[in-house]
């Protein structure tokens, strides 16, 4: 089972001793990113602690929005591009502050119409994760304390792995009604909810898979308080 470490863990503390931190003032900045002539992507995106929205639709590679406290600092943003392959890196910088009073809110959007790998470490907080309107190949999601909505529920042309890593807190995960999904759920998981699912030898099932068709293939390992498993 993976624990809470770092910010996260002082996050965590702080919240449930009422610390505070002196944060300083509320920031804002944005980045847009070309994709120049990339043809797919590997996104990473890691933020210590704060509240995270991912979703599709930018007109660009990226399109991200960030509000944060002084002394939690300005996002690191770097691209580049090497042939056909493209790497976004978004991460809270070193030694950043966090707990208490302190903002971190990060809100990104993602191309709908570039092949993408995504990596998103989350640490504490809160994350709506929408990837139901973008080209995924493939997720990880690590999560750290706080709560998580991933939203899987898109219409997929191709098979799309899915990873989620459990930390401490709760995951809802929307899966699609169309195409075929097929989840694995094991280790330190406490109660595991499910909506429009079949569980056979140990896996749940939508109506929709079939094999040899596209399917969201994902696995939930250990960690997690409670899953809640929806189709949609």
């Amino acid at each position: 089972m993976r624990t809470i470490s770092g910010l996260a863990g002082l996050m965590f503390l702080l919240s449930i001793t009422g610390c505070t931190v002196d944060s300083g003032p509320t920031q804002t900045s944005n980045e847009l990113i070309d994709a120049g002539g990339a043809e797919s992507v590997r996104a990473e995106i890691r933020m210590g602690a704060g509240e995270m929205h991912i979703e599709g639709g930018a007109p660009n590679l990226m399109t991200g929005s960030f509000r944060y406290s002084e002394k939690v600092g300005r996002p690191n943003v770097r691209y580049e591009a090497t042939g056909a392959h493209g790497r976004l890196i978004v991460e809270s910088p070193k030694n950043s502050a966090s707990g208490g009073k302190t903002v971190n809110v990060w809100d990104l959007r993602m191309s709908s119409e570039m092949p993408l790998d995504m990596t998103v470490e989350l640490g504490a907080g809160e994350s709506n994760l929408d990837m139901s309107q973008l080209l995924v190949r493939s997720v990880e999601v690590n999560m750290g304390a706080g709560e998580m909505t991933l939203n899987m529920a898109g219409n997929y042309k191709r098979d799309v792995s899915v990873q989620v890593n459990g930390g401490v807190g709760e995951a809802r995960i929307r899966l699609p009604k169309n195409i075929g999904a097929e989840v694995t759920a094991t280790g330190g998981i406490g109660n595991i909810d499910t909506k429009g699912l079949t569980k056979r030898d140990g896996k749940y099932y939508n109506d929709a898979f079939a094999e040899g068709k596209p399917a969201v293939h994902m696995e939930v390992q250990g960690g997690i308080g409670n899953i809640a498993l929806t189709v949609e």
